[in-house]
């Protein structure tokens, strides 16, 4: 389901609130289906099905409007096999979706190591999936909520986890699981802590990554930057 574009507005202007100066972000809908893609963007797409191919073309609308915004041309961002974006030489970037709304975060590799992104749907997290996703430790967090918070509070453990994973990812290479990082998550101040539970090289184990996390109606966010 397509989001008002007023709704858009606001979560690009959320998010470029609590970004530095250095990160250009932008935010699209994929309502309008798979325009303003590159040949080589289009091509790594064209077998998907239309719902793919409109939240890939989003994503990558918004990416190449945060390009513009940072002084750039926009420039093709394919993708790996595992799906992980291609971004032009001399930016780094990441790219989220949920239901209605597609972001992009772009940055000079000069200026940041890593940013990444994640967007979902301000729902609770199906309690299936709660073993999966949460620790013992964050399962204790949520158990001290209110009985009604908690699984949404274990979706904003997701979101958290989802950013962090694509904040390391250009650095480690390494694909990671939910048990490799535990998530502590600041409700009144809006932020949160990741930290790695084993070494994943260059990281150590206990080392940590901050992260923003906040939500505006139907979405939640989370966003990270590496200096």
């Amino acid at each position: 389901m397509a989001l008002d574009s007023g709704v858009l507005d606001q979560l690009e202007a959320a998010l470029g609130a609590v970004l530095p100066g250095e990160v250009a972000v932008a935010v699209e809908d994929p309502s309008a289906g798979d325009a303003g893609l590159f040949a080589a963007e289009a091509a790594a797409v064209a077998r998907a099905v239309p719902k793919r191919r409109a939240e890939f073309a989003a994503g990558r609308r918004a990416a190449h409007r945060a390009m513009e915004a940072l002084g750039h041309l926009a420039a093709p961002v394919t993708m790996e096999a595992n799906r992980a974006p291609v971004w032009p030489d001399g930016l780094i970037g990441s790219i989220s979706h949920c239901n209605g709304g597609c972001a992009a975060l772009v940055a000079r590799g000069a200026d940041l190591r890593a940013v990444a992104i994640d967007l979902e749907d301000n729902t609770n997290l199906p309690r299936e999936v709660l073993p999966m996703v949460c620790l013992p430790a964050e399962r204790a967090w949520i158990d001290r909520l209110a009985p009604e918070r908690r699984m949404w509070a274990a979706r904003l453990i997701f979101s958290a986890k989802e950013c962090a994973y694509k904040l390391q990812f250009p650095i480690t290479r390494k694909m990671l699981d939910f048990a490799d990082l535990q998530v502590d998550i600041d409700l009144p101040g809006r932020r949160f802590r990741a930290r790695f539970l084993d070494h994943q090289a260059p990281f150590c184990a206990g080392e940590t990554l901050d992260g923003q996390i906040d939500w505006h109606g139907t979405i939640i966010h989370s966003v990270m930057i590496l200096r």
